[in-house]
C-alpha cells in the first residue's frame, strides 16, 4: 500500500513531466497537451518536490533535462507503454491497436509488407503504421515511443535497444536498362569511374553509407536522402548506384558485372520487451518468418 500511495501522489503529474521532458520547451509541451504553460510548470514543480530533487536544470530561460530527469523519463515511457499495451489487448489470442514500423520505402514491398499482411490476417484489429524517419533519429524515436519497430540496413547505435539480425542482402552496382554500361559483359572499377553515381548523403565523418568499397575511384553526381530517389535516378539511365540487389531487381534495374561489392544485413530494432509488448514481439516474429522465406527462396535452385 505504501508504494501505491507514493505512485498515486505523483501519477497525475507524469504526463505533464513527459511532455516537458521530451520537448524541453514549456510552450511546445503546453500546445501538445492543450493546457497552459503555467499549469505545466506547476505540475513539474510539484513532481520535483515530491521526488525530492530537481529533474531539470534551469539555464537562463531554458529548461534542460538532467540525469535524474532522464532516468525518470525512461521509467515513465516504459510504464505508459505497458499500460497502453494492457488496455489495448483484448484477449489471449487477439491484438488490437496501432503498431508503428519504420522502414526505408524500397524495403517495404520485399520484407515488411508481406510480413504485415500475414500478421493482419491473424489479427484483423491490429493496425500497422508504416513510416520512415532519418536513420540517425531511429534510436530517439524508439525511446520516445513514436516507433515500435525499425527495420534498418547496417549497424545503428542502439543503446538500451534490442537489435536482431533478420536477413543478409546482396548488393550490386546497378544501372537503368538504357544506361551505356547496361549491356557490358565485364567491368572494372576504372570503367565505372567515368560515370556519375547517385549515393546517400554522407555521414558526419564524411563517409558515404552505401557498400562502395573504400579506395575505389568514383564520381558522385547526386546525393539523396531516400533510396527510392536513387532507384528512380538509376532507372532514368542517368546515374549508377550501389543498391540492395533484391530491391533493385524488383525496380527493373540491371546488375552490372562488377566483383567486390559486399552485402549488408537488415536488422529489426525495438525497445527491450516488457511482459505486455505483444504487438512489438508479433511484428518482429512476422519479419523473422518473412526473412526466413526469402532466405529459403534465394537458396533454392532456380
Amino acid at each position: 500500500m505504501e508504494r501505491a500511495q507514493r505512485v498515486r501522489e505523483i501519477w497525475s503529474w507524469l504526463p505533464a513531466f513527459r511532455a516537458v521532458a521530451e520537448t524541453e520547451h514549456l510552450p511546445s509541451a503546453a500546445r501538445a497537451l492543450h493546457v497552459g504553460p503555467s499549469s505545466l510548470s506547476r505540475a513539474v514543480g510539484l513532481l520535483e518536490d515530491a521526488v525530492g530533487r530537481p529533474l531539470f536544470d534551469r539555464v537562463g530561460r531554458r529548461i534542460v533535462l538532467n540525469d535524474a530527469g532522464r532516468e525518470l523519463l525512461s521509467a515513465v515511457r516504459l510504464a505508459m507503454r505497458s499500460v497502453d499495451d494492457a488496455v489495448t489487448t483484448l484477449g489471449p489470442g487477439q491484438m488490437v491497436g496501432r503498431v508503428t514500423i519504420h522502414v526505408p520505402g524500397p524495403m517495404a514491398p520485399l520484407l515488411v509488407l508481406p510480413a504485415l499482411a500475414r500478421l493482419s490476417a491473424r489479427h484483423p484489429r491490429l493496425v500497422p503504421v508504416v513510416t520512415s524517419v532519418p536513420t540517425a533519429r531511429v534510436p530517439h524515436e524508439l525511446h520516445a515511443g513514436r516507433l515500435d519497430v525499425a527495420v534498418v540496413e547496417g549497424a545503428v547505435p542502439a543503446q538500451d535497444l534490442a537489435v536482431e539480425a533478420l536477413l543478409r542482402v546482396p548488393h550490386a552496382v546497378c544501372a537503368g536498362p538504357t544506361h551505356p554500361l547496361a549491356r557490358a559483359c565485364h567491368l572494372t572499377p576504372q570503367d565505372l569511374a567515368e560515370h556519375p553515381f547517385v549515393a546517400p548523403i554522407p555521414a558526419p565523418d564524411g563517409t558515404v553509407p552505401d557498400r562502395w568499397p573504400p579506395g575505389w575511384p568514383r564520381r558522385i553526381g547526386l546525393h539523396v536522402l531516400q533510396m527510392q530517389v536513387a532507384l528512380e535516378a538509376c532507372r532514368a539511365g542517368t546515374h549508377l548506384a550501389v543498391l540492395p540487389w533484391p530491391v533493385a531487381e524488383r525496380a527493373g534495374l540491371v546488375r552490372l558485372p562488377v566483383e567486390g561489392i559486399d552485402g549488408a544485413v537488415w536488422y529489426a530494432i525495438h525497445r527491450p520487451d516488457l511482459p505486455t509488448t505483444r504487438r512489438t514481439r508479433a511484428v518482429v516474429a512476422a519479419l523473422r518468418r518473412r526473412a526466413a522465406d526469402l532466405q529459403r527462396a534465394a537458396a533454392s535452385p532456380s
